[in-house]
């Protein structure tokens, strides 16, 4: 626990610091690295499971990827077609047999989407909607995130009793998921009050709960995969915290679904 603790000191002002700080190109640049990090776990997880893709092939489509929908020098259609047909060329010349450059192919292309298009969406709450308004959104979701997984790991040992997907990840309840959404909930509305006060509040806590909600499948779908492989973390990057890949599973299903809200509220 002293080491979580620790870890969490360092690493949530660096993380906040980026947020305040950073350029949209070096915002970009910083996300694309730890979504790089992120990556390379990924395939540590896929060879634990029996599945053997190229990680060259899988970082140069993710960057591919990560940078084309920033600049979009093609149209996204263009820039997924040219992906696709990119990992299939890549598999037709890898020395292996057939099988396993099918699943391959397969597990290069779930990396590169999994880690890019989830990612991505970063940058567009950010920079996307007004300095000002990203910022604010920004800050909400990670204190939304954060709240929640610590009121789920607090709340699950005090009340937790009924199992949230047993087969998954065990350890989660149903109880300490509610208290992560409460936990969520309460932190959006404290930022809200006191912070944020142009923020709408019916929408600060319309997109509070989905993201919570998101962010718990983005926690269970990481566990999926990592429960497939046997392994308990996706590294041990972070003391007392696992790997980066640990650290941002719930904001890749998060930043995903807030964009698409932010949209809704804040039309072109």
């Amino acid at each position: 626990m002293l080491l979580r603790i620790v870890s969490a000191m360092i690493l949530i002002p660096a993380a906040l610091a980026v947020v305040f700080f950073a350029s949209p190109n070096y915002y970009l640049a910083i996300l694309g690295m730890v979504g790089s990090v992120c990556l390379l776990e990924y395939y540590q997880i896929m060879r634990k499971m029996g599945l053997s893709g190229q990680p060259w092939f899988g970082l140069a489509g993710f960057w591919f990827l990560f940078v084309g929908l920033k600049t979009m020098f093609w149209p996204f259609p263009i820039l997924c077609s040219s992906l696709l047909i990119a990992a299939f060329l890549a598999a037709l010349w890898r020395r292996a047999p057939i099988r396993e450059r099918v699943l391959g192919l397969m597990t290069d292309l779930l990396g590169v989407a999994y880690l890019a298009l989830c990612l991505y969406p970063a940058v567009g709450v950010r920079f996307g909607f007004g300095e000002r308004v990203g910022l604010e959104w920004t800050l909400v979701l990670l204190a939304v995130i954060w709240a929640g997984d610590t009121g789920a790991l607090f709340g699950g040992k005090a009340f937790g009793r009924t199992p949230f997907a047993p087969r998954i990840s065990p350890k989660k309840t149903n109880e300490g998921a509610v208290a992560g959404l409460l936990a969520g909930l309460l932190v959006a509305w404290l930022l809200q009050l006191f912070f944020f006060s142009d923020l709408p509040l019916r929408h600060v806590l319309m997109a509070s709960l989905l993201m919570g909600m998101f962010g718990q499948l983005g926690d269970l779908a990481e566990s999926m995969l990592k429960r497939a492989a046997d392994v308990k973390e996706s590294s041990y990057l972070i003391p007392g915290h696992g790997g980066a890949l640990d650290r941002i599973d719930s904001l890749l299903f998060a930043f995903p679904v807030l964009y698409l809200y932010l949209h809704q509220i804040y039309p072109a």
